[in-house]
């Protein structure tokens, strides 16, 4: 997965949201440490009430990628730091998942390694594999169907959305609808994905939306690269990597992205007098997925990092991520226990439900495989 800023303001190296707190920001006492690292549940490590106190000694949680208009992080990182007093350092200088591991591989034993990863199931499976993530249960884990969670929990889904094509009309005298239109000669020089579909679980999603429209399945990815392969010799697809700066300044006038990252697009471009950005499900290559949430094993503040998981998966995490337009796992259970925030739910696109086809595991790491095998190849 790459994340991708969708305001024109660039990318952060390292980003503090609450420099003015007065908790401390040192690392907690060997003893807290050692308390967390293992602990498998709040109740493992002395229950949340020492699971708060420990964190706040701490003092400090680390991420990679969470970029401010991704699924509402940068309203979901503030309220977790204003509720427990948690500084926050939020490297944004890339949101890509296979960086996120290497991060944590890289800088084993270190401070500055991550406490939390957002990244594509896959990679959260291939990190799981590498002994690199830590088992715990959050305590709404009830709330969470099976098929979004690994078996010991290693790796959690916390919100998913619908792959769709999104235009700007200002930009494009007739949008595509469909996959297969964005051949069209009209198209020349104006597609583009949000990253490299071999590192970015955003781009492969795209790729397998195409072979769904073009003969290929959830089991056949070949038909979506040999797609991309005829747009790129076409000269429809634009090899950047596309956000909402490219699509101000004209170099990508048409993205096939989350249809929750294309929404800030949409609300910023339309702010523009008599100016509008098309968003549209694909008819002939409809694909949802899920992202994965995990722990780094090696977490430098591990009591933080059990601390936000607990707050990422609460009614109040799930709802702050359902305004940043995605759709929240414990959504059913949220709407079946009336603690859903309804005017959120309103803007939720696809009116709430991820209908549309998922690869299982197998089928996304099977994808992967052949995708790092064939895109250089197929795309250039």
């Amino acid at each position: 997965m790459i994340k991708h800023k969708t305001t024109t303001i660039a990318a952060i190296g390292l980003i503090t949201l609450s420099s003015m707190l007065t908790a401390c920001s040192g690392g907690a006492s060997s003893q807290a440490d050692t308390r967390w690292q293992n602990a498998t549940s709040a109740e493992a490590g002395g229950g949340m009430q020492q699971l708060v106190k420990d964190a706040q000694a701490e003092g400090t949680f680390n991420a990679m990628g969470l970029f401010d208009d991704w699924a509402n992080y940068g309203g979901l990182l503030h309220a977790f730091s204003e509720k427990y007093h948690i500084k926050i350092n939020n490297d944004q200088s890339t949101g890509a998942s296979q960086d996120l591991i290497n991060a944590i591989v890289n800088r084993k034993g270190q401070r500055n390694s991550l406490d939390y990863l957002d990244t594509g199931v896959s990679f959260a499976i291939a990190a799981d594999k590498q002994g690199l993530l830590a088992k715990y249960t959050p305590q709404t884990i009830n709330d969470i169907p099976q098929q979004n969670r690994a078996q010991d929990n290693s790796w959690i889904n916390q919100y998913g959305g619908t792959m769709a094509i999104g235009c700007d009309t200002s930009q494009v005298a007739q949008c595509p609808t469909t996959m297969k239109d964005l051949l069209k000669p009209e198209y020349k020089g104006k597609v583009a994905l949000t990253g490299n579909p071999g590192t970015a679980e955003t781009a492969l999603m795209a790729v397998f939306a195409a072979a769904m429209a073009n003969g290929g399945s959830l089991d056949n990815i070949k038909p979506g690269i040999d797609f991309f392969h005829q747009l790129s010799k076409e000269g429809n697809f634009v090899p950047v990597q596309a956000n909402q700066g490219t699509v101000e300044t004209g170099a990508t006038p048409i993205i096939v992205d989350w249809d929750y990252l294309l929404k800030p697009i949409q609300q910023d471009v339309e702010q523009t007098e008599h100016h509008r950005f098309d968003i549209v499900i694909p008819a002939d290559g409809k694909v949802s997925s899920f992202y994965a949430a995990s722990i780094n094993a090696d977490a430098p503040h591990p009591a933080v990092a059990r601390l936000f998981y607990e707050f990422l998966f609460s009614d109040e995490g799930q709802n702050l991520l359902l305004k940043g337009y995605v759709t929240p796992v414990r959504l059913k259970a949220m709407i079946k226990n009336g603690a859903i925030d309804q005017q959120a739910l309103a803007k939720l696109p696809g009116k709430g439900d991820i209908s549309a086809s998922q690869p299982t595991v197998q089928q996304s790491n099977e994808a992967a495989s052949v995708i790092k095998q064939q895109w250089a190849k197929a795309v250039q």
